[in-house]
């Protein structure tokens, strides 16, 4: 039963999921806001989530069995709001420290079937939103340094960073970054992230983070959940495209960062959900 299910999720196969209805509402949805009025009557659909069980390293059970969904577009703009239960807000920061995540995937290429549900497959790309609450506390709240993340940290100093500058003059922070070698090679992840990253991925191990198609993210934490709104253009320029009055698929994955849940280690939809949009 086991390689039948993985054979039809591999194959992009398995639909079981209700579709998810795209209300058509009034007003601009490009700015993401949890609170809003506008998801005021829209009934969220109720999507089933289980530990990634293919890729190692696997999480050991099931922390996020459940995820509510609304979804709604202006013509121009979708949004998604997603609410789960988590414990408490996990931001990462000190080695061994994980983020609360969540994230939304479309496939690329427009087909009547979509491709295989885990991060598609070669030439048959998917297209990811990625939230994390450490881009959002970055955002709004400044990346931490070093001397943040542990405090008890002593060095004799950095490159360019001296006590006493003496005769030398001030750097700029382009010489600085000579001595940030994430930074010096475009490493994505080195910068202070908006909240959403989006990926590019073929398959395992392929996720290339792009410069942006215009997504934007913002989550509030309350009462032991998570409530966050995704939104993105309906056309992604070199990304995924959704029509008013089409349809698409979409899938889900929730990552618990209290609970060690990081990269492969995560909750996700085993198959597509329909998406019906409305016109």
């Amino acid at each position: 039963m086991r390689t039948l299910l993985i054979s039809l999720v591999l194959s992009g196969a398995a639909l079981a999921q209700a579709p998810i209805t795209v209300a058509v509402v009034k007003g601009d949805v490009s700015a993401p806001d949890p609170s809003s009025a506008v998801w005021t009557g829209v009934a969220p659909s109720t999507i089933s989530l289980m530990g990634q069980p293919m890729i190692t390293p696997r999480p050991e059970k099931t922390i996020t069995a459940e995820l509510k969904v609304q979804a709604v577009h202006d013509g121009k703009n979708l949004a998604f709001r997603l609410s789960w239960k988590d414990d408490g807000v996990n931001e990462a920061g000190p080695l061994g420290t994980y983020s609360d995540a969540a994230a939304i995937q479309f496939p690329v290429k427009v087909s009547e079937f979509p491709p295989p549900v885990m991060m598609g497959a070669k030439d048959t790309p998917v297209h990811i939103f990625h939230w994390r609450a450490q881009y959002q506390r970055d955002a709004e709240r400044g990346k931490p340094t070093m001397k943040d993340l542990y405090p008890n940290l002593n060095v004799d100093m950095y490159p360019l960073e001296f006590a006493d500058m003496g005769t030398l003059s001030k750097k700029s922070d382009a010489e600085r970054e000579q001595y940030s070698p994430g930074r010096v090679s475009g490493n994505p992840q080195a910068y202070a992230k908006s909240g959403v990253d989006e990926i590019i991925a073929e398959g395992f191990s392929t996720s290339s983070v792009q410069a942006g198609h215009g997504g934007r993210g913002k989550a509030s934490w309350k009462d032991g959940e998570w409530t966050l709104v995704i939104t993105r253009p309906l056309v992604s320029e070199g990304g995924s495209v959704l029509t008013p009055g089409g349809n698409g698929f979409v899938a889900f994955a929730v990552w618990q960062g209290g609970a060690g849940e990081v990269g492969s280690r995560k909750c996700v939809t085993m198959m597509w959900t329909p998406l019906a949009l409305g016109k």
